[in-house]
């Protein structure tokens, strides 16, 4: 469970970055608080960091009730397949908030590597559990 607890660090880690990323913007585009808009870029990088938190409400349960249930099943390797589509998640976001920055219309695959490996470990666990039902 240790690779998983340490993609799920990295992860809000990451987070936490985007949101620094966010402060920075406000800063350099003089975007004043309250103030949510004023500046593409600085929109664009507000937009990231609130996208990866929609995305960590479910990542970070997916990935927990996958390795968990998986582990129970007797799943080999669970906790670091989870781990794994864990990367691939922090990897996605990376190139979503790269991408999004850029040119907001060229997100697709930084979302996609984010969005499968959420609905794989979903769906992983619902596998899992209904195995256990039987």
């Amino acid at each position: 469970m240790q690779l998983v607890i340490l993609v799920v660090t990295l992860a809000l880690v990451q987070c936490i970055y985007f949101g620094i990323r966010v402060g920075s913007a406000r800063v350099q585009y003089g975007i004043k608080a309250p103030a949510m808009s004023g500046h593409p870029v600085f929109e664009r990088h507000l937009r990231v960091e609130q996208n990866t938190q929609e995305q960590l409400l479910v990542f970070i349960p997916a990935i927990f009730m996958f390795a968990w249930q998986a582990q129970e099943a007797g799943v080999p390797f669970a906790t670091e397949g989870a781990a794994a589509l864990g990367v691939v998640w922090l990897i996605g976001r990376g190139l979503y908030a790269r991408a999004y920055v850029r040119d907001p219309q060229r997100r697709g695959p930084g979302f996609m590597l984010t969005a499968i490996p959420s609905m794989l470990l979903l769906l992983g666990t619902l596998v899992a559990v209904f195995r256990s039902l039987l």
